[in-house]
């Protein structure tokens, strides 16, 4: 049978139409899974992964990795081109480095490092109180460091955190002096003055109430009552009955922080993490218990997941706020949707077992077979504390959690009997609508539960079986929220491995990140130079809440916060991904707080465009002072903000219909007009000359236009 003319065409034409295609293939990776990218450049790395940030300002996340000896730094790169980090500095110091923490700590547009030293013996929340040295190096401005770095008192066992002590959007640290000093672990802040570290009291309003900070601690610089300036929420130890506790401090501006309430933590709880896991505008908080810690493996037995949800007032119908009494001196009823950094100072915790803002969950519910033991540190010295890493990986609005477990079953033997043996693996536990089976759904919680991701699609993340930790990252800031996991090199040899994150999600997502205000749009030396980005240089503290409308038409609220851990190798990463969902609709309004003093910490932009990235640069507050050279020669004005899209894989094919459709639709157009005028001219031959004048008048009467009637 021979092939119909019609049939050779498209058999003869279809090669050279793909070859002119424009689009390319699409994606790295075709398969709908989590993939083993492989460790993408870092194969000779042969310690840990310690921070992640922007270090040269091109909008791609870089990497810090500590020598397996820890005595030196070095810094990382993404190639776009080659797919994979590429080594380009070396910072080598002759002590032991115990973490580090990317920021801009002398204003000028460049990433700094915070290298704190010391060794800490510190188990699981013990009170072990060994000092740690710290020194900032300082970027030369030409991929380097400068010779001299800061140096400032040093601190006690518990490693310093990040915060913002005098609203002026500089990183100053909160931490305990040096027992050395005759001190009692008093509290205290570094306050930086933008051309060094000096020692300041934290302007607590009751200082007398302040804890003593655990070692290690989980203390937060977080938006906790929902007026987008960010508390410290302070992770406490009483040695005397070995009991933990948190304090929460709400910033109170040039007033300093005032202390709000305090709550107990059930025993053996670990690390806290903060996140919005029930999506209704406000800040949860999530940490394991164990009643007992394995001190050789960092194994935890008898293991639970916690969720404390943040109760406040809900959001309102309207854009306007509702309060009970009035509004100057009335209760606040419920947040409008276009007033969402409004404070709540009646927010509430309870540890209540059975209250439906208390969820604890044993790992023997979500397992009911064969229940691992989560790893809650790593067995080193000093040990790492191996936090629950909350993250969106699916987009549905709710950040599912990233975790580290002990599984009898992780090592297959092969051979002819095969079977299996104990490694450790990387699990991740989907925040999923209750329904039968579903771990942590009951009378009590009616909303959300817990169920481990697995099957189809997971087989590259479990079979990586000696893990030691793992957080989220987006590979080449494409979009997606992959994993990064750490390893002991004794299945492979390899430290890293990065697992791309290759499901095809069907809903948006948005990046948001705030810089610190350090140049107006780019940056200009004092000393003369070459302008420079500074987009790497986002701080701890920023606050980002929204709402949108999902495809059902319901308004939901969320809230996230940016880089509000930096102690014990945090690994967060200088923007925060937020899952939005499905949706129909643009990002209605969303609203951006900073820790400047109020009421000018806030602002909003309205109407975004999903999948995209929102860059936002605060205002500069006063500066340093008269008599300080400033690095730059403009400081930021005003809020500015620069939006980056992020085309989906299927814009491409829009395009082509859009073109194919107008094509389809003016071919039609021409062949129908050329009908017409086939048609025109046969009627016309039939007629007199008279007749065909008749014709010709009234054809020119047809687009005549009455402009009296007009």
């Amino acid at each position: 049978m021979r092939p119909s003319p019609a049939a050779l065409f498209v058999f003869l034409h279809i090669g050279p139409t793909l070859a002119f295609w424009p689009f390319g293939s699409g994606k790295r990776f075709t398969s709908e899974a989590f993939v083993n990218a492989g460790a993408l450049g870092l194969d000779k790395v042969q310690g840990r992964v310690v921070a992640v940030g922007d270090w040269n300002g091109d909008q791609k996340l870089d990497l810090f990795t500590l020598s397996s000896d820890q005595s030196s730094v070095n810094v990382h790169i993404w190639d776009d081109d080659a797919f994979e980090y590429k080594l380009v500095r070396t910072l080598s110091t002759s002590r032991k480095i115990g973490n580090i923490v990317p920021n801009d700590f002398n204003r000028d547009g460049h990433l700094d490092l915070l290298v704190m030293y010391g060794e800490d013996e510190g188990g699981w929340w013990s009170s072990a109180s060994e000092k740690i040295a710290m020194e900032v190096y300082l970027a030369d401005g030409k991929g380097g460091f400068n010779t001299q770095p800061w140096t400032m008192p040093d601190s006690s066992g518990s490693q310093p955190m990040i915060f913002d002590a005098d609203g002026s959007l500089r990183p100053s640290l909160l931490g305990r002096l040096s027992q050395s000093r005759g001190e009692v672990n008093p509290i205290t802040a570094w306050l930086n003055s933008g051309t060094g570290m000096s020692l300041a009291s934290v302007p607590f309003q009751q200082p007398e109430l302040v804890c003593h900070l655990s070692n290690p601690h989980s203390s937060a610089f977080v938006d906790i009552n929902g007026d987008c300036l960010a508390d410290l929420v302070l992770d406490c130890i009483d040695a005397r009955v070995d009991s933990r506790s948190i304090q929460i401090w709400l910033n109170r501006g040039s007033e300093g922080f005032q202390f709000a309430k305090s709550y107990n933590l059930p025993s053996g709880a670990g690390a806290l993490s903060f996140a919005d896991m029930n999506r209704d505008g406000t800040l949860d908080i999530i940490f394991p218990t164990c009643s007992r810690v394995s001190t050789s493996t960092g194994a935890c037995h008898g293991a639970a997941l916690n969720v404390l949800y943040n109760r406040q007032v809900p959001i309102c119908s309207g854009s306007s706020s509702e309060f009970v009494g009035g509004q100057i001196n009335g209760t606040l009823k419920c947040r409008g949707w276009g007033e969402l950094c409004i404070a709540d100072d009646n927010f509430e915790f309870s540890f209540t077992l059975g209250h439906d803002s208390f969820l604890s969950i044993p790992f023997s519910s979500i397992w009911p077979k064969d229940t691992p033991e989560l790893l809650v540190n790593v067995a080193k010295s000093p040990s790492i504390p191996l936090p629950l890493r909350p993250g969106d990986f699916n987009l549905d609005g709710f950040p599912d959690l990233l975790l580290t477990v002990s599984n009898s079953s992780a090592v297959p033997h092969g051979g002819v009997l095969g079977g299996s043996s104990t490694g450790t693996q990387v699990k991740i536990l989907q925040n999923v609508p209750c329904a039968r089976g579903v771990a942590g759904c009951g009378k009590s919680n009616k909303g959300r539960g817990f169920a481990v991701g697995n099957g189809k699609g997971y087989g590259d993340l479990d079979h990586i079986w000696d893990a030691q930790g793992a957080s989220w990252i987006d590979i080449d800031d494409d979009g997606t929220l992959d994993i990064m996991v750490q390893r002991s090199g004794d299945q492979d040899k390899t430290q890293v491995a990065f697992i791309q994150n290759n499901f095809y999600h069907d809903a948006f997502f948005l990046k948001a990140q705030v810089l610190n205000g350090a140049c107006e749009r780019e940056c200009v030396p004092s000393a003369g130079g070459p302008k420079y980005s500074p987009l790497g240089v986002s701080y701890s503290g920023a606050t980002y809440k929204f709402t949108v409308l999902d495809t059902l038409g319901h308004r939901v609220a969320q809230q996230a916060a940016q880089l509000p851990q930096t102690g014990y190798h945090a690994l967060g990463t200088p923007y925060s991904f937020i899952g939005l969902g499905r949706t129909n609709n643009y990002v209605e309004r969303l609203y951006v707080g900073t820790s400047l003093y109020p009421p000018y910490h806030t602002t909003y932009i309205e109407s975004l465009v999903p999948n995209s990235q929102i860059i936002i640069n605060p205002p500069s507050p006063p500066d340093e002072g008269a008599n300080v050279s400033l690095p730059v020669k403009y400081r930021s004005s005003g809020w500015r903000s620069e939006l980056y899209l992020s085309p989906g894989d299927w814009v491409p094919w829009v395009g082509a219909a859009v073109v194919g459709l107008v094509c389809t639709l003016g071919f039609v157009v021409i062949w129908l007009n050329e009908r017409e005028k086939v048609s025109v001219i046969r009627q016309t031959t039939m007629l007199t000359h008279g007749q065909r004048e008749d014709e010709i008048e009234r054809r020119r009467a047809l687009h005549a236009i009455n402009f009296q009637a007009l």
